[in-house]
């Protein structure tokens, strides 16, 4: 038997115009059911809006950030946004929330991270993979 991989996806685009989302969370579930380990999700840029909780999905359609918390639920891994990217797109959690005297957008189950992360993915992970 192959020993497990560990893995960690960075994602760029915008969950509403782009499909990528979907493929990652097809990707990430044949990992999870394979037996590798997913170290973190990365959304950089446009894909920072995956975390903005206000999302209404066109009808009939989940928002976009549902997949990946129920994703998180199979195997326990960081959903990591941007902290550059989110703010520049009005996603704030708690505490950015009281340094810019605003509301609390982020959904929970997320969090705001910077870059350092990507850089520390590069020594721990097996893969790296974006989409």
């Amino acid at each position: 038997m192959d020993a497990a991989l560990s893995y960690t996806i960075i994602l760029t685009q915008s969950p509403a115009l782009s499909e990528s989302h979907l493929t990652a969370q097809g990707l990430v579930s044949e990992l999870i059911a394979q037996g590798d380990k997913i170290d973190r999700i990365f959304f950089y840029q446009d894909a920072a809006f995956v975390g903005l909780k206000s999302q209404i999905p066109g009808q009939g359609l989940q928002p976009s950030y549902q997949g990946w918390l129920d994703l998180q639920q199979k195997q326990n891994f960081p959903l990591q946004i941007c902290i550059a990217n989110a703010l520049r797109r009005g996603i704030v959690d708690k505490t950015e929330a009281q340094r810019y005297q605003c509301l609390e957008t982020l959904q929970a189950g997320f969090q705001l991270s910077g870059l350092g992360e990507i850089a520390d993915a590069c020594q721990s992970s097996d893969r790296i993979i974006t989409l």
